[in-house]
């Protein structure tokens, strides 16, 4: 792959060259952007899964996600293939949206493992487009578009698409810098579009990963603060405007990220968060293998680099401001990235550590590195204030050219398993468990040593005590229905990790469920009299989902009504400064 991206991108120059010296046209960047950012994407679509990262684990998990959704017309809650059969509430905890798209890519007809893979390559592309835009708006059509090629190369966007192959961290790039850009339209116009692009942006960004959503409040509050601040005639309405626009995206995805709040507490991760993984201040700087240009070791070691270039233009910021070459309005939306960019390395570092322990939310981040994805927006737009500075072809080419060539290494997973498609991960899922541990989403009561939760059940249902005759009635991934004649006082074991939402009803009234049995702590046992019985194990929403939904669908339809009202009928007058 390393031969055949040289290759690809020989040819990409040359046409370049023929195109602007030979032909005599001028370049789009835009559209160049987008034959670039293609290169790094090319090997995505060799046939197979990779032998590292997380690609055919997403891959599964994106099939249970879509039987859900489309086979049951259900907002996926409950992941039946976990735990060996169990089941488990991973779909209420993880990312939304990334399956969801993934989900749409298979409707289509493309297999999953494809999906996936468009996924990555979509998320990639649009990325870039996002901060090329958005820097467009701030510092022109050249700074945009060395920024969008910081954000694209920065060395942490390829370790996550092609060696973590995290979907979620992979998306929430295209949304970083559509919010800032919805931020800044809104604020400078104060129009109704730009109200419902924020708003959407925000709750896109939230269904993406709530972790760097969470992180990325504070950013978002500061740039608003500045922009609102920098805006001549300035009026408490636009601000005001951008605060309930951001406001209404966290509405809008409150069925999403509501749920989360009040049940994390019943899960693994929320009872005893994992300790906070940091990185090496030497793998910030330096990657150890291939002379530094080699992002991932043999054994599959990961370097979380900020990038050689991306250092250099923060120094060559700090030199220039030493030298004080900037106009007022540059240098202050330098500062204020350059002060961002210093915050996120420290808690990107081990001496932050007691800040993560002791903040809500952070401290089940698992991960400082998260902040890696914030950081490299940071510092593409600081490259794109350089440029705006020092607007030179030969300047811009060189730092273009070295920034993209000295990632060439990582643009691929390390070696492609031809053999594993879509049915042999349908195989494999759920039959070959995780040995490592449960999943962070799994319920507290869960025990792996008593529960035998890596051992697929022989029976979705058993008779403990007493003596009973069940059949199996109906199965789908959260509704399990069975008919029991008990000829005697019985204990029934339904072989489903319990969860708050999951329900038993004997001939339709709900009966207790002991989910702490001695044998079998965390799994549903229930008791029975003697007679006979129309059972329903169900899963349902609780109040709390009920009202999120209701939260959700009420904050976007306020949000479309806004939308086709006439402007003039919204006029109103606000304190200028």
């Amino acid at each position: 792959m390393v031969f055949l991206n040289l290759i690809l991108s020989t040819l990409l120059l040359l046409g370049l060259i023929v195109y602007r010296y030979v032909f005599k046209y001028k370049i789009n960047l835009f559209y160049l952007l987008i034959l670039i950012s293609i290169l790094p994407i090319v090997s995505i679509f060799r046939i197979g899964t990779y032998e590292s990262g997380d690609l055919s684990l997403h891959t599964q998990r994106l099939m249970s996600f879509y039987n859900l959704l489309f086979n049951h017309h259900l907002i996926p809650r409950w992941t039946p293939e976990f735990n060996a059969g169990f089941g488990d509430p991973h779909f209420l905890f993880a990312y939304f949206l990334p399956y969801f798209i993934g989900s749409i890519f298979h409707f289509l007809g493309f297999s999953f493992l494809v999906s996936i893979k468009l996924l990555l390559a979509f998320s990639f592309i649009f990325s870039g487009v996002a901060m090329y835009f958005w820097a467009n708006e701030e510092l022109g059509k050249k700074a945009g578009f060395v920024a969008a090629i910081f954000y694209l190369f920065t060395p942490y966007h390829l370790v996550d698409m092609h060696f973590r192959v995290t979907i979620a961290e992979n998306l929430s790039f295209v949304f970083l810098p559509l919010v800032l850009l919805s931020i800044k339209k809104l604020i400078e116009e104060n129009s109704k579009r730009w109200f419902t692009v924020l708003s959407i942006s925000v709750a896109l960004l939230i269904l993406s990963h709530q972790a760097i959503s969470v992180m990325f409040l504070p950013i978002m509050t500061s740039y608003s603060i500045f922009i609102w601040l920098r805006k001549n005639n300035k009026t408490i309405k636009d601000f005001c405007s951008c605060l309930i626009s951001i406001i209404f995206g966290f509405l809008i995805s409150a069925f999403y990220w509501l749920p989360i709040v009040f049940l994390a507490k019943f899960t693994q991760q929320g009872s005893n968060p994992t300790p906070i993984i940091f990185a090496d201040l030497s793998r910030l700087l330096y990657s150890p293998w291939r002379f530094g240009l080699l992002f991932q070791g043999h054994q599959g070691e990961l370097s979380y680099l900020i990038g050689y270039t991306q250092l250099l233009v923060v120094g060559l910021s700090l030199y220039l401001i030493a030298k004080n070459k900037f106009d007022k309005k540059l240098k202050n939306l330098l500062l204020i990235f350059l002060v961002i960019s210093s915050i996120l390395i420290f808690m990107i570092l081990p001496i932050s550590k007691l800040i993560w322990e002791s903040t809500p939310f952070l401290k089940y981040s698992q991960f400082s590195t998260r902040l890696l994805v914030i950081l490299a927006l940071c510092i593409s737009i600081i490259a794109g204030i350089i440029i705006k500075k020092i607007n030179k072809n030969w300047f811009i080419i060189a730092l273009c050219f070295f920034t993209i060539s000295y990632t060439i290494l990582n643009w691929g997973n390390r070696r492609t398993i031809a053999e594993i498609n879509d049915n042999y991960l349908r195989k494999e899922f759920g039959i070959k468990p995780d040995v490592s541990g449960l999943e962070p989403s799994s319920p507290i009561w869960a025990d792996l040593n008593k529960s035998k939760l890596r051992t697929r059940p022989e029976y979705d249902i058993e008779t403990l005590k007493g003596d009973a005759i069940v059949e199996k009635v109906l199965r789908t991934p959260i509704s399990h229905r069975y008919k029991i004649n008990a000829q005697s006082n019985v204990e029934i074991k339904e072989n489903t990790l319990f969860f708050p939402g999951w329900i038993v009803k004997a001939n339709n009234t709900i009966i207790p469920i002991n989910y702490k049995y001695q044998n079998s702590p965390g799994v549903i046992t229930f008791k029975l009299n003697k007679g006979s019985y129309n059972l329903d194990v169900k899963f349902v929403d609780l109040p709390i989902i009920i009202l999120s939904k209701w939260i959700s669908l009420i904050s976007f339809l306020i949000l479309m009504i806004y939308l086709l009202i006439p402007k003039r009928l919204l006029r109103f007058s606000s304190p200028k400064f």
